[in-house]
Formats: structure tokens, sequence, C-alpha cells
């Protein structure tokens, strides 16, 4: 039997993806042996409904028994089901390896299996907004927002800036972790602040500098973004 799975990125420890349509990959799992394969969606540049059209060609040439994702489109899902393939949408906060996981233990039959830790994203800006700007680097952010990416509400969270840089890094660390945040969306960071962010269950992931906060989440959802580790200056 196999599953596919929306895919922020290209390995289990990847975030199940956001939107069905909207994802640039699925793992494609053999629940035997748990072997998995990538299956990627071609770059689009067409409407929403042709994004989600190229989405289900791709899971459907693998010969899945499901899917599971956040969210999806009515029509997607019903296509889905047409084709003979089961659907399982409101997963969140979790990543691939733990929903398949839990998939094999429970089915994920209830609303409650569905979810783990609430997903919350901070995106370094320079203002107020999704239209904001992003910062040119996480050592020097006095604000970041933080947006729920199934609600697309968002809040301000502000950084004290007296003191020095090293002290400005340890106050936006605690401000992120107080917020609840999982996601961190910078263009720089320092190796030390982001080795800090992976400690406290935060994931750091690196956008262009200037594009607006809204931008960044979309390439997020689309797992355009590459997941910085601890190289000194990551950037795009």
């Amino acid at each position: 039997m196999k599953i596919a799975v929306a895919s922020m990125g290209t390995v289990p420890e990847a975030w199940v993806g956001i939107k069905f349509g909207m994802c640039s990959q699925f793992l494609v799992f053999d629940l035997d042996t748990l072997e998995y394969i990538v299956v990627g969606v071609p770059p689009h540049q067409e409407t929403p409904d042709r994004i989600s059209l190229a989405a289900i060609r791709a899971v459907a040439t693998q010969g899945v028994s499901a899917v599971i994702t956040g969210h999806i489109k009515d029509v997607c899902r019903e296509t889905l089901l047409n084709l003979g393939i089961d659907v399982i949408d409101g997963v969140e906060g979790m990543t691939v390896g733990e929903t398949i996981e839990r998939y094999k233990a429970t089915g994920l039959e209830t609303p409650a299996s569905r979810r783990g830790m609430t997903t919350r994203i901070a995106v370094v800006s320079q203002g107020q907004g999704l239209e904001a700007p992003l910062e040119a680097h996480f050592g020097a952010c006095t604000s970041f927002i933080i947006v729920d990416p199934t609600t697309m509400e968002e809040e301000t969270i502000r950084v004290e800036a007296d003191g020095s840089e090293q002290e400005l890094n340890v106050q936006a660390i605690r401000a992120i972790a107080r917020s609840g945040a999982t996601v961190l969306i910078t263009p720089q960071i320092h190796p030390e602040c982001c080795m800090a962010l992976r400690a406290l269950a935060v994931a750091v992931y690196v956008a262009p500098e200037g594009i607006t906060v809204r931008e960044a989440l979309e390439r997020y959802e689309r797992g355009e973004l590459t997941e910085s580790f601890t190289s000194p200056f990551n950037s795009l």
C-alpha cells in the first residue's frame, strides 16, 4: 500500500504541506517497507486551478491509495475520490514522518489525530502587516510578523533594540519562543542564533531580502525556501 503526503521538503523531517495545490512535492511511502520517493510537481505559472491539476496528476501516476495534506479544495477532493484515491486532510503541525507513524497507528480517523503542534510562522520584517518587506538580517531585527498560515491572521512582535547585538539576538530568540512560532523565515542569520532556535524546536528557513512577508509565506507553502542549519549568513 502506498500513501502520498504533501510536503514542504524532500525528507520525512519536513512539515506536511499546508495547501494541496501549492506544494512543490509529495513524499510517496510504501507502508510495508517505509521506503519513500519524492514526486515533484512541475514548476508552474498557471492559475490555482491548473496548479491543483498538476498536483493531482503527480500523485495519480504513483498508484497511491490515499493522499494526506493540510487543506484541499472540494473539487480536488472529488477528483481524487473519483480516481479511487482516499483523501485525508486537516493535518497540521506535524512532519511527514510523524504523519506516517500516526497513519499506521490510528488511520488518522479523528480530527484530533491529525493535529500536532499549532503551526505559527515568524517572519523577520521592517514593518507591520503582510506587505511589509523582510529585514536584512535576523541580528538587526526589531520586529517580527507572526502569522497563522491557515487563517493568515497576523500580529506584530517587537524586540527592544537597546544594548549590544548579542543582547538583541537573545531578546529576539526569546520573543520567537514566547510567540509559539515553530518556523522562522529570515534573509540571513548567524549560525549561533540558528542553533539556538533549532534547540527550541523552531525550524529556520531562508528567503530573499526585500520580498514581502506575504511573498515569503507563499514561497514557504510551495516548498521553495531552503532550510538553514548552522552555515553562517545563509542567503538566497
